[in-house]
């Protein structure tokens, strides 16, 4: 979140993280203090000083990038999870979502979990994760060919296979580890190949997980149900209206 401060503690000794990051050029901040490497995960064994090789690079990054540094602050202490760490505000604020909890929604045969809607993000973006199964390909809503006028799409596999229908292409398949991006109209349909598929939704703004949260219901359970929810179709209308998408 823009001008919020963040130090990211590393706990395991070999830690990956997801990062979106806005505006791109910060990017440019880890290619400033980085050496080349064309191994496969890093020199484990690498006993340079890290106050004389990496820290001058580092420091020498003050001012550019969006980079700006607060060596007094006083981070928060640490506490116990509490009921507010198992929701979403309403608003633009700093948040925790603790891990398997929040708002989950069932539509038809398809969950989104959402870690952040345009709600928290003054409408800029939203990241959800969208789960379903080739069993509940009846009650897929995004079966039909779709647009989003003015929405961006990137679909990040992270279980099972997803075919992505783009009109006048191939039919496209993701696997996990994969990353499929969507600009803005787009003409596409969504079809979940294998048993169970979780993919990572990021939008520019209310997409494919907004018409899971309007037209669907608020699920109770953890996980993908047997039995797919309710696919209200004239529901599911109204909600591409309300949020300008152009079913084909």
């Amino acid at each position: 979140m823009q001008n919020i401060i963040h130090n990211p503690q590393w706990l395991g000794p070999h830690s990956e993280s997801f990062g979106v990051i806005t505006p791109g050029d910060w990017i440019d901040f880890f290619r400033h203090i980085c050496d080349s490497f064309d191994g496969i995960f890093f020199p484990e064994f690498d006993d340079r000083a890290f106050h004389e090789h990496v820290l001058p690079k580092i420091m020498s990054s003050q001012g550019k990038f969006d980079v700006v540094f607060h060596p007094k602050h006083q981070g928060a202490e640490v506490s116990e999870w509490g009921p507010e760490d198992e929701q979403l505000p309403q608003a633009q604020e700093p948040y925790y979502l603790k891990c398997n909890t929040g708002p989950r929604w069932l539509l038809g045969g398809v969950i989104s979990r959402p870690f952040i809607t345009t709600k928290q993000s003054e409408g800029k973006f939203a990241i959800s994760s969208i789960e379903s199964s080739s069993r509940h390909e009846e009650s897929n809503p995004f079966a039909k060919q779709m647009s989003f006028p003015e929405v961006h799409h990137c679909l990040s596999m992270f279980e099972g296979t997803l075919e992505v229908r783009i009109a006048g292409a191939e039919p496209c398949r993701i696997t996990e580890g994969e990353t499929l991006f969507l600009p803005a109209g787009t003409k596409f349909s969504l079809h979940f190949v294998s048993k169970f598929v979780r993919v990572w939704s990021f939008t520019s703004g209310d997409g494919i997980e907004a018409l899971v949260h309007e037209a669907g219901n608020p699920w109770q359970g953890f996980v993908l149900p047997d039995t797919p929810g309710e696919l209200d179709e004239r529901r599911f209308d109204e909600s591409c209206k309300k949020y300008k998408v152009q079913v084909l």
